[in-house]
């Protein structure tokens, strides 16, 4: 059995490797596959042992019990009247209803991060442990990071980011650093906050991009070359990480570096030998293992279709340390001739496979000792909402994240899958075998 993972949200656990251990201790007593309505669409979920904790994009947070989906709370913290909208306004600018960011659950706690404050609760009770200032908005994305007994959040303003040290257990600070040195210009603004956790260090992103401190001290361990300024994803795994930028668009071609995961200096040439035609798809990095490194061409996002237009490409599976092509799996046709769309979710690895989901079934690949990838399986979801079409109404004015379809989230934990789908339903169902590590590839070491 793999070690038991204090919690999993859409880019695995803390690390944001992508890559999730299966413990069957870990699984829920008594669980058998259930679906649940969530009141709200669902806008990113965190999982762990004791809740699934999703956001919902009116603002709120529910959670749900993992053994049977039936809601154990439900947490507004914006006490202010407020549009109950999270939408992506003309000029692209992005609106998170109540300034709510996605949950992390850790073990016992659920972290959320919502109007302006960092709460932490009970995650099977709700009840607020404690409450800290927080950030007054944040991204699409913006998530705290939890580990080493420490939750990091940002705490910056408009004027300057910072990210904080707070102690899991009673809200201690422990420290705090500025992320931001000099007054930015408006084009220069990222999100500039925490986003992994691994290895005794906590990364973030800086005005310099990606850089390392140690999770107990605050002490800077490492910083990205000039080269790898641009990353947006971070990705660490073991001894080293992996970054690339992310294009909405899905225009720019995929460039993968490849760090020394404390310094965050280049390891070899730096950059990965992607092959020029997956490169060109405009796909991203969604997991890398020792074995393999996991990019997704989900086409563009809806709401930046003014880029590459073509089909997804899908999920392609490389050798993590020459880059070189091991794998292909095409993606589902992204619109049926009856206008219904079919999306796919971010793949993770668990186990012996790469897991993935659409609006109808998972999809399982297999992993080999060496990295390669055997022959995908769909496996279809009792209870799962199936493609469907786009909503009519003046997008010109804003796209409404309430009202439009989203990929779907994978969260694996325990021999089990939460597939929640963007309309708000959440389906559990347990994993395949070669999902859980039980059936390994010929020659490998169990």
């Amino acid at each position: 059995a793999g070690p038991r993972v204090p919690g999993v949200d859409d880019r695995g656990p803390a690390d944001a490797s992508g890559v999730v251990a299966q413990n069957a201790a870990q699984r829920p007593a008594g669980w058998r596959p259930w679906r649940a309505k969530l009141g709200a669409p669902a806008f990113g979920c965190s999982a762990g042992e004791a809740a699934v904790v999703c956001r919902t994009t009116d603002g709120r947070y529910e959670a749900l019990d993992p053994a049977d989906g039936k809601r154990l709370w439900a947490a507004d913290l914006v006490e202010d009247p407020r549009d109950d909208q999270s939408f992506i306004g003309p000029t692209g600018g992005v609106f998170v209803a109540g300034g709510t960011g996605v949950p992390a659950v850790h073990g016992t706690y659920a972290v959320l991060l919502s109007g302006g404050r960092l709460q932490v609760r009970d995650a099977r009770s709700g009840t607020v442990r404690w409450e800290k200032e927080g950030p007054s908005g944040g991204g699409l994305a913006t998530r705290p990071v939890v580990a080493e007994g420490a939750v990091f959040v940002p705490t910056g303003d408009d004027a300057g980011g910072r990210m904080t040290a707070f102690a899991l257990a009673d809200g201690r600070e422990l420290w705090s650093k500025a992320l931001t040195n000099a007054d930015l210009a408006r084009v220069e603004y990222r999100d500039f906050e925490p986003v992994a956790a691994a290895n005794g260090l906590v990364y973030a992103m800086s005005d310099a991009g990606f850089v390392a401190y140690d999770a107990r001290t605050g002490d800077q361990r490492g910083q990205v070359p000039s080269e790898a300024k641009t990353c947006d994803a971070l990705l660490v795994r073991g001894r080293y990480a992996y970054c690339a930028p992310l294009d909405a668009t899905n225009e720019s071609p995929l460039v993968l570096h490849r760090l020394d995961a404390v310094t965050l200096s280049p390891v070899g040439p730096g950059r990965l030998p992607v092959p020029a035609g997956i490169a060109e798809s405009g796909a991203w990095p969604a997991a890398v293992s020792d074995r393999a490194a996991v990019v997704l061409d989900a086409g563009p996002l809806p709401w930046a279709d003014w880029g590459k237009t073509d089909a997804p490409a899908g999920v392609y599976v490389l050798d993590p340390a020459t880059g070189r092509s091991l794998g292909h799996y095409p993606a589902p046709a992204l619109t049926s001739a009856d206008g219904r769309r079919q999306l796919l979710s971010n793949p993770l690895i668990t186990g012996s496979a790469l897991v993935y989901a659409d609006f109808s079934a998972l999809r399982v690949v297999p992993l080999g000792a060496d990295g390669r990838p055997g022959k995908e399986r769909v496996v279809p979801v009792p209870g799962a909402p199936g493609p469907r079409a786009e909503e009519e109404y003046d997008r010109p004015a804003g796209t409404y994240l309430d009202r439009e379809v989203r990929p779907p989230q994978v969260l694996p934990l325990g021999g089990v899958a939460h597939v929640v789908y963007d309309t708000g339903v959440v389906v559990s169902v347990g994993l395949p075998r070669e999902a859980l590590g039980e059936a390994p590839a010929a020659g490998e070491k169990e």
